[in-house]
């Protein structure tokens, strides 16, 4: 059995309120009883009970990451998310909690505000705004401090962390129109909502200010749904009266597995279609040929979301932070000139 404070004090001949004073290094105790009880401490390996510890502060030294989303289907974002959030954490004396099968679920988030677990709470993928708003005001109803990501959030009350969308898609767009494409097809996923209409909204942009008309016949939605969504848009693509020259997937998963469906077809990549992705995941660069994709810096997403939700557990008032990243275009090979001039 673990070594309790009334052990020491048994040890030692004194009272427990005493040993817990010299831990804590309260001036009422002299320093020959401290040093007596730092001796004792080391001989006999008594670690002070974090629980306890805890609850005096009225901290559990938790950070929860709730994933509000199905979370096979963003495994790889994940896995260089955590990363960058567990190292701020430990750096800061903070355990990071995660908390899946979460999505649309409110009531348990709710249920996890009010047992305390944690000191702070991050969101993974959010919903739509209206009820993202409805779900940071519950928490704050509850004094929990929050902090979503990595979606864009439409209000000024609410913090969160993203990427810059629109410039992504737009610098991916105007890559393929330098290379002389003006067909380009472009992959939507309406279910993540801002981060959808903000890459849509990058893509018409670089369009329009390239001259080029907008063709919605170009522009197919998807949805994770969909148990064949990972080849439906590839095949609708190419199913086109006229198909396009150049395909922007909505993620590089997508068009990771669009690479092999062409191979399988015996499309050559880049000479008969250029193929880009989006999020640029370490697997992006080892595909043949390796994704042209746009990088967000997501380790640095998780560790920013971090600092802002201990910035925030600290804060009183709490002021909403908002931050939104700037993103790299990576060209690589798998984009290359219109075959057709």
């Amino acid at each position: 059995m673990p070594l309790t404070i009334e052990d020491l004090a048994n040890e030692l001949g004194v009272s427990p309120s005493t040993v817990s004073k010299a831990l804590n290094n309260r001036a009422d105790v002299s320093l020959k009883t401290k040093e007596r009880v730092r001796r004792t401490v080391q001989e006999l390996g008594y670690q002070p009970s974090a629980a306890a510890r805890s609850l005096r502060r009225q901290r559990s030294d938790k950070i929860g990451l709730v994933v509000n989303y199905p979370i096979h289907r963003v495994s790889d974002f994940l896995a260089e998310l955590i990363p960058g959030m567990a190292t701020v954490a430990e750096q800061s004396e903070y355990h990071l909690i995660l908390y899946t099968s979460m999505a649309g679920k409110a009531e348990r988030i709710k249920s996890l505000c009010r047992s305390r677990e944690v000191d702070g709470i991050i969101v993974a993928w959010p919903p739509g705004s209206r009820e993202t708003v409805a779900l940071s005001q519950l928490m704050a109803e509850e004094e929990m401090p929050h902090v979503f990501l990595p979606r864009r959030v439409a209000h000024d009350g609410v913090s969160f962390v993203a990427a810059d969308h629109v410039q992504g898609a737009k610098a991916l767009t105007q890559h393929l129109i330098s290379l002389g494409h003006r067909r380009i097809g472009f992959e939507r996923l309406p279910e993540v909502y801002e981060t959808d209409r903000d890459r849509h909204a990058g893509y018409a942009c670089a369009l329009r200010e390239a001259d080029i008309p907008y063709d919605p016949s170009l522009v197919i939605s998807s949805t994770s749904a969909d148990p064949q969504y990972h080849t439906r848009s590839f095949r609708t693509f190419l199913s086109h009266p006229e198909p396009p020259t150049a395909i922007l997937f909505f993620t590089d998963p997508m068009a990771i597995n669009a690479l092999s469906l062409a191979k399988e077809q015996h499309i050559r990549i880049p000479q008969d279609l250029s193929i880009a992705g989006y999020d640029g995941i370490l697997a992006s660069g080892v595909t043949e040929p390796a994704l042209t994709t746009v990088e967000q810096a997501v380790s640095d997403m998780g560790r920013l979301a971090v600092d802002s939700l201990l910035q925030l557990i600290e804060e009183q008032p709490r002021t909403p932070i908002q931050h939104t990243l700037p993103v790299e275009l990576i060209v690589r090979g798998s984009t290359g000139a219109n075959p057709y001039g």
